[in-house]
């Protein structure tokens, strides 16, 4: 500022300052009386000038923080300054806002204090903008925890199978007679079977969040689908020590018989891993107000009131102790929810509290079943098949080749796409199961030479560890007539080779 510029000049581009600012810029005497308001001040709060002028300034203060200014005040008599002093004020139509305030003493000439300068800016968006970031902060590490435990918890879940599947390969390799060969074949089956569920399990989770499960709806019996959960859990990598009790009536529901079985499996596993040895777990079928309900009730742990608000959300479980005694992903029930409201129906959890038993309760669309398919009047043997495999991972094809061999067919390995092309035209085979992994020749590239030479097998059966739905489409798309997924499930292998 120029030392010739006149006092009126100056308080002219003060007063154009004042005038023109975005923040509201307010004096008060030290008894709090408004002395000016500015234009800023007015779009703030609402109060025009000739409102706010002469008025006390608990007029913008709400009633709960008059205490706050009684304090600026003394401080201000001071002789002291407050900057950015965070707190809610009050709009002319009752709104609270957040605001940063700035107060200043103003001086007479003698140098005494005879007021005050205070300059408010709306924090309300950065204000708001901070506690969004707060939540997602909150909700990301929240998240990486979960990740960090599910990540823990899935490296428990297979190193417990492989471990049983490590040692069975030493009693297996060191045993004397076939004899001492059956049990640990026994634990390797089982084990596979339950790393198998546990893959397919996080798999479909994925599938959910990306919404690319798709259902085959069609009539089912859930008296046989309860039997058939029932035989496959007592057949699973975990003795089962329970009384496991179906009391089924022949009801249809319209469902995916996969999934149907997913959902039944899921909730039954659930129970016995909740549920004290040698205590009973019963599952109901009944038809009732045109709906297909099944009920899995044990005699188990039980349930309280907040666990059953959050049962079925991803990676819930109940209590772990340090063994994880009852393993699992945390995954089985958030599926299980899914899957019912995807056919359309409901899945509900009930409790009388801890030690109470818990019963979980699935509601489906009802439909009539389809008259019994007779029985055949006799089982053919399996016929004998040409097979050719094409597998670059010399251990699954020689296993495979094994396999196939004591089932009585003629077995062919080609160990690369190249190889498995010219083994194709040589050898003539009726099947031919091809792994996509390949190299040279990748499976997709293979299955579309063979389909173009001149003789070609019956059946050309993609092995894959790639199980979504796009990935089945462009296999059929290549010339594939079916899909396995890996680990292949011996009886699915056995029914196609028989058929």
């Amino acid at each position: 500022m120029s030392a010739a510029e006149h006092p009126d000049i100056i308080l002219a581009r003060l007063g154009a300052i004042v005038a023109s600012s975005d923040d509201a810029i307010i004096s008060k005497t030290l008894d709090g009386i408004i002395t000016s308001w500015n234009p800023a001040a007015t779009r703030m709060f609402g109060y025009s000038a000739s409102e706010a002028i002469g008025r006390h300034i608990t007029l913008i203060i709400p009633a709960d923080r008059h205490g706050e200014e009684a304090e600026v005040l003394a401080r201000l008599r001071r002789g002291e300054r407050i900057d950015h002093f965070e707190t809610l004020r009050q709009t002319k139509d009752g709104r609270l806002i957040n605001i940063s305030l700035t107060v200043s003493p103003l001086r007479g000439p003698t140098g005494a204090i005879i007021g005050a300068s205070k300059i408010a800016r709306d924090v309300t968006d950065r204000k708001r903008a901070d506690e969004e970031r707060t939540v997602l902060l909150r909700q990301a590490q929240a998240a990486n925890r979960a990740k960090d435990d599910f990540l823990a918890m899935f490296g428990h879940e297979l190193r417990n199978p492989l471990a049983a599947v490590a040692s069975a390969a030493y009693v297996i390799a060191t045993a004397r007679s076939l004899d001492e060969v059956s049990r640990p074949l026994a634990v390797i089956t089982r084990q596979v079977g339950h790393v198998r569920r546990l893959i397919e399990d996080l798999l479909d989770a994925a599938r959910v969040r990306t919404g690319k499960i798709a259902l085959d709806r069609q009539p089912v019996n859930l008296r046989e689908a309860a039997e058939h959960a029932v035989t496959v859990v007592r057949a699973g990598p975990v003795p089962i020590r329970h009384v496991i009790e179906v009391d089924a009536d022949d009801v249809g529901a319209l469902a995916d018989p996969t999934r149907l079985e997913q959902i039944i499996l899921n909730l039954l596993t659930n129970a016995v891993k909740y549920t004290p040895a040698g205590r009973r777990i019963r599952l109901t079928a009944r038809a009732e107000d045109g709906q297909a309900v099944l009920r899995v009730v044990d005699e188990g742990v039980g349930l309280t009131e907040e666990a059953i608000a959050t049962i079925f959300d991803l990676f819930v479980q109940g209590d772990q102790a340090i063994d994880r005694a009852q393993g699992g992903l945390g995954i089985g029930l958030t599926l299980v929810r899914t899957l019912v409201e995807l056919h359309g129906g409901t899945v509900e959890a009930a409790s009388a509290g801890i030690g109470l038993g818990s019963t979980f309760t699935v509601r489906l669309p009802e439909t009539p079943l389809p008259p019994a398919a007779p029985s055949p009047a006799s089982t053919l043997p399996m016929p004998r098949r040409r097979v050719l495999i094409v597998e670059d991972n010399e251990d699954n094809s020689e296993m495979l080749r094994v396999y196939l061999e004591r089932l009585g067919h003629e077995v062919f390995v080609a160990n690369d796409g190249a190889e498995g092309v010219q083994m194709a035209s040589r050898v003539q085979p009726e099947v031919a199961l091809v792994d996509l992994g390949l190299p040279s020749l990748d499976g997709l590239e293979v299955a579309r030479h063979i389909r173009r030479q001149p003789h070609q097998p019956r059946h050309l059966v993609a092995l894959t560890g790639y199980g979504q739905p796009e990935d089945r489409q462009r296999c059929l798309a290549a010339g594939f007539d079916s899909h396995l997924v890996k680990p292949i499930d011996p009886k699915r292998l056995h029914d196609l080779l028989e058929h």
